[in-house]
């Protein structure tokens, strides 16, 4: 059997937008419509090589990208799920996100990395298949965490918890216990028990 030469015909640059999550590149702005109006709410603890550890707050929504035709599930940052929120409650755009296609374009890489979040003059029809494609995604399946209507962002995370309880074991031990009752006479060796 002939081996096929897929790898000289493969279109490498359609292999990044292919995933359940929306992947973001600098300069390609998406246009997504956010169905979800009850995101999961989920903390990821970091540790910096220098043992620092960091806690990363994440609102996960299902999509669908129009940029890439497809459903999938927009991981937040806090900016860009604050901008949805006041897109959603916004009379001026219909006081519905679930109505609305927003566009959000990055710039910058990793830690300068910035988004710019605009509602489009018009919204899309969506087909009864993009629906049902976005109905077929079980986010809390995929995204570890609570609803929004359930977190509580005054609540101590697993990692906060835990340095409390070490910083309350800390300084709960008991002080040190003066003994009154040994004399200032040698202690013979011989005569402890160990």
């Amino acid at each position: 059997m002939p081996d096929k030469d897929a790898l000289s015909t493969f279109d490498f640059s359609k292999v990044g937008g292919s995933g359940l999550f929306v992947k973001f590149e600098a300069g390609k702005p998406l246009t997504l419509r956010v169905l979800t109006v009850d995101p999961i709410v989920s903390q990821v603890e970091y540790e910096s090589d220098s043992g620092e550890i960091t806690l990363t707050t994440k609102f996960s929504f299902i999509v669908y990208n129009f940029t890439d035709s497809k459903a999938q599930i927009l991981s937040a940052s806090p900016s860009i799920a604050k901008k949805i929120g006041e897109l959603h409650v916004d009379s001026d755009f219909g006081a519905n996100i679930r109505k609305i296609d927003i566009k959000i374009t990055p710039t910058g890489e990793k830690l300068m990395r910035r988004y710019d979040v605009q509602v489009l003059p018009s919204a899309r029809d969506l087909t009864n298949e993009q629906i049902k494609e976005c109905s077929a995604i079980d986010l809390p399946a995929k995204v570890q965490g609570d609803r929004m209507s359930f977190y509580d962002p005054n609540k101590l995370s697993g990692h906060d918890l835990a340095k409390a309880k070490a910083d309350e074991l800390r300084g709960g031990e008991k002080e040190d216990v003066v003994i009154e009752d040994i004399s200032d006479e040698p202690v013979n060796l011989d005569d402890i028990p160990f």
